[in-house]
């Protein structure tokens, strides 16, 4: 029976349901998440704006008891779910934050922003809004801890990562088999990768844990 591990905290019943029957999986987060108490980080906020950007689902937890009015611009399809569903007005989103920025630049005039974000984001909307006028006030509301281990590498034969940091963290301790697949949630992951092995990359046409599984699934059931 085929093994995969999985680099991040899942609920092991989920992962069951839509794991293909004849593969095994194991679960080590290589990230620890810290949600912030809203009254941390909520006198950040700028309530003269009425513009918001999201890029991660950790931050729909964080602000989830928050009233907050006005258009939300957001990274990832189920993030932009999990917003309409605690209320919040979605504007527009996208799967990729270049992608968001790209179109927030073909759409928008220069704004000001209230970003909610881990401690750990990328400089991909600072860098590209910033220069066109953009004001991003950024709000840390939660912590990305890199949470190092040694696995026993030689119980899995496919290895499943879903953010650069983790792929970083994991690498920190581990080098795998140069016969093992590496699933990828996307493509800031890949690059990550990429600097730490040589092994095949299968990467999911849209960033979700669903379309990571099905390219799992695809590659040891159907193939």
């Amino acid at each position: 029976m085929k093994k995969i591990l999985f680099t991040k905290e899942l609920d092991p019943k989920q992962l069951r349901e839509i794991l293909a029957e004849g593969l095994d999986f194991g679960i080590y987060p290589a990230l620890k998440i810290e949600i912030y108490p809203k009254e941390r980080f909520q006198s950040k906020i700028n309530y003269e704006t009425y513009k918001f950007l999201i890029s991660s689902q950790n931050s729909v937890k964080a602000i989830s008891e928050l009233e907050l009015e006005g258009d939300f611009y957001v990274v990832g399809e189920k993030t932009a779910k999990k917003l309409k569903a605690s209320g919040f007005e979605v504007v527009h989103f996208e799967n990729y934050a270049m992608d968001l920025a790209d179109y927030i630049l073909k759409n928008s005039k220069s704004e000001n922003w209230n970003f909610f974000c881990g401690n750990n984001r990328r400089e991909t909307l600072f860098e590209k809004l910033t220069p066109k006028g953009h004001v991003l006030n950024e709000i840390i509301c939660y912590d990305s801890i890199p949470n190092p281990n040694q696995i026993d590498i030689n119980s899995y034969d496919g290895f499943a990562f879903f953010s650069p940091l983790a792929v970083k963290t994991f690498f920190s301790e581990n080098t795998i088999p140069e016969n093992s697949i590496i699933f990828s949630i996307g493509k800031t992951t890949n690059e990550e990768i990429k600097k730490h092995t040589k092994n095949r990359i299968i990467t999911a046409e849209i960033p979700l844990l669903e379309k990571v599984v099905e390219k799992i699934n695809e590659h040891y059931i159907r193939s």
